[in-house]
Parts: C-alpha cells; sequence; structure tokens
C-alpha cells in the first residue's frame, strides 16, 4: 500500500527546503515559510518512521529479512548520495586547478574546512554526521540520511529484539522520549541540529513516526481524517513554521504536530488528499529524495556562475548582512524573483533525471544482491 497524499507532501517539503537554502534577497526569500522551512527535514523523519514501519515492522523479527532489509535502505540512500559527492569532489578539483592558474585573493583552499578529503571518507560511509565533524560537510543536506540510515539499524535491532508488537511500541516510546530529551539535554542548537547531535534527533522524529503508524493502524487516522482535518492541520503547520521558529523550547513540537498530520493525511480520505494525488504532485513526490539531494548541485552551479559574472563584468552582486551572511541581490525584486523560480524548475528538472538514471538503477543493482532469497520468499523492493 502507498500513501501517495504523504508522497506528495514529501516532494513538496523537499521543494520547500530547498527554496530555503538558495540565498537570493527578495520577496520569497524573506517569507517566513521559506526562511524557517529547514524544519520540514523533521517531517521527513516523521513519515520514514510511519513507512518504514508499515512495510518492515513485522518482517524484521528474523535474522535473514534484517540484512535484506539494510541491504535495501543503503541502495535506496547511497547510490545518489554519492552521485552527488562525486560531483561536488569535481566542482572542487575544477576550483583547484582555477586557484593555480588565476589566484584570486581571499579564495578559500580548495578540499580544506567543509570540503577536506577527510570529509570525504565520512561522507562514503555515512557517518559525517555522527560528531565526527564540527560542521556541514560537502553536500550539506546529506546530513539526514547519514543519521537516518543509523537510525534504519536501531530499528531493526529493536524489531528483532522485540518481536511482539506491545513491546515494540514501549521500546519505540523510550527511544522517542531518548532523543528529545538528548537533543535537548547536549545539544547547542536544539531542533537546529545537524551534525554532533543529529542521531537524536532524527531517532526522535523516527520513533514517533512508528508510533503514529501504531495509531494509523487501528483506525484512528480513519476517525480523524477528512477534508476538514486535512484543512485544519495544513493551517496548523503553516502557522508553526511562521511564527514558532526562533523559539527553541517550542521548536520541539514540530515533531509530533508532523506526526498528526501524518495520521490525518495517511487516511487520504480529504479535499486536499485528492488534489496531491494527481500527476504534478505524486511526480515531486516521486522525485522528492533527488530534490532534496540534488539541489545543492544547483546551488554550487548558480554561486559559482554568479562569482564568474562578478569577476568578468566587475559589478557586485553579492551583498553581505550583519550577520556575516552573504546573499545575491541583482538590484530588482522582480529579477530575484525570478531567480527563484528559474532555480526550483532546474532543480526538478535534474531530479526527474536522478531519479531515473541513479536512482532506480541503484536500488535495482542493491537489489540484485537479493534476488536468490526473494525467489523463494516473494519479497519485494520498497
Amino acid at each position: 500500500m502507498r500513501f501517495r497524499a504523504l508522497d506528495s507532501w514529501r516532494g513538496i517539503c523537499a521543494l520547500l527546503v530547498a527554496a530555503h537554502h538558495l540565498e537570493v534577497h527578495g520577496f520569497v526569500y524573506w517569507q517566513p515559510l521559506i526562511r524557517n522551512a529547514w524544519l520540514f527535514v523533521d517531517f521527513f523523519f516523521v513519515l520514514s518512521g510511519f513507512v518504514i514501519a508499515h512495510a518492515y515492522g513485522e518482517r524484521l523479527s528474523k535474522g535473514p529479512e534484517i540484512v535484506a532489509f539494510v541491504v535495501r535502505r543503503f541502495g535506496r540512500l547511497w547510490p545518489l548520495h554519492v552521485a552527488v559527492l562525486a560531483s561536488l569532489v569535481l566542482f572542487e578539483v575544477s576550483r583547484l586547478v582555477i586557484a593555480h592558474w588565476h589566484p584570486i585573493a581571499g579564495e578559500r583552499i580548495a578540499f580544506t574546512a567543509d570540503r577536506s578529503v577527510y570529509a570525504i571518507i565520512t561522507n562514503l560511509f555515512l557517518v559525517q554526521s555522527l560528531g565526527v565533524h564540527a560542521y556541514e560537510t560537502w553536500n550539506g543536506p546529506a546530513w539526514s540520511i547519514s543519521t537516518e540510515f543509523f537510525t534504519y539499524l536501531i530499528f531493526a535491532a529493536v524489531c528483532f529484539a522485540a518481536p511482539k508488537r506491545a513491546p515494540r511500541m514501549a521500546v519505540s516510546t523510550i527511544l522517542a522520549l531518548a532523543g528529545v530529551f538528548v537533543l535537548a539535554r547536549f545539544s547547542q542548537f536544539g531542533m537546529r541540529e545537524t551534525f554532533a547531535w543529529a542521531l537524536p534527533r532524527c531517532v526522535y522524529g523516527f520513533f514517533l513516526g512508528t508510533l503514529i503508524y501504531e495509531l494509523w493502524r487501528r483506525g484512528l487516522s480513519k476517525r480523524v481524517g477528512g477534508s476538514a482535518a486535512e484543512a485544519a492541520v495544513v493551517a496548523l503547520v503553516i502557522a508553526f513554521i511562521i511564527f514558532i521558529p526562533g523559539h527553541a523550547e517550542l521548536e520541539y513540537l514540530a515533531t509530533p504536530l508532523f506526526g498528526i498530520a501524518v495520521l490525518v493525511f495517511a487516511a487520504g480520505r480529504g479535499a486536499i488528499s485528492h488534489v496531491l494525488t494527481r500527476r504534478a504532485p505524486t511526480a515531486l513526490g516521486r522525485w522528492s529524495y533527488s530534490i532534496y539531494m540534488v539541489h545543492t548541485l544547483v546551488l554550487v552551479a548558480f554561486f559559482s556562475a554568479v562569482h564568474a559574472g562578478e569577476i568578468a563584468t566587475g559589478r557586485h552582486w553579492l551583498i553581505h548582512l550583519p550577520n556575516g551572511q552573504a546573499i545575491v541581490d541583482l538590484g530588482n525584486g522582480a529579477e530575484n524573483s525570478v531567480l527563484f523560480v528559474i532555480y526550483l524548475a532546474f532543480t526538478v528538472g535534474l531530479s526527474a533525471l536522478t531519479w531515473r538514471f541513479i536512482e532506480l538503477p541503484g536500488q535495482a543493482f542493491f537489489g540484485s544482491f537479493l534476488r536468490p532469497r526473494q525467489a523463494v520468499t516473494g519479497a519485494q523492493m520498497t
């Protein structure tokens, strides 16, 4: 069973996260829904816990199934991740070559800081967000898949150790509470954590998602679903994203709020769900992982082009804010807004290609290692 409305929401949220990372001065950039869209990563964690519990919760009590699960999840995450990483490394090589022939004062030295060779290794093994760096590295958004993969392993261990539903729910509750406690107690960034205590942030969302699945399985979704409930929860989420970030002690409530949204839209019975199952939203859902992962490539190409244009024309399109942040400003609000549209269009177009030519072949490749067993068990790639 596919939760098509939830898939579409994943695509929409991925697009909002991509918009959040484009630093171009203008009306779109300063909208609170865009500036605070980083919180939608926690929606991904909750949704992942919900979907994985649905697909694998009853199958992971057996050792061989755990191996197949880990291979499938690795095959889902790693191929696109390593392809984007390789592309960013090529960009860094070009920076090295350009710096050799045309050195520019003040330019960052290639393969240093967040683009170090050591960080390539940690990214290849998906450990870059487990406290081994003091900042995000290479493809920044990939911090979440680093934590998510290891959360999958924790989930598999829980299912194996507690095959019965009641004990598994109890352990999941403890893990969700432990995740938010560790995050609040030890991280100086709280819900904004992405590299030191990022794993507890993911564990918090993921295991709350598994508990939401149990509520769905018991039929609660059918009782709370419908057009009115969908409209209410969308309004509540938008209000939360606009007004709450900045109040650190309240940001932790984003995760249970996303859990409510998942529960409501899992029923797929309302008018908004009906719209979300149409062609365009479902395509975004299909490409959501690619949108999330490849938009950094588009950003790197975009800012490289801006920098090259500045050098070639002598104009200055980068402005520096009081907080030290640099954003692009072409001097015209309409032109800046058009840049957002172009950027998102390029991101979606590239995502459609990477989904077709990297994600699907990558999953098939790793799935091929499981075919002998699948012939016996009838298991399917998820």
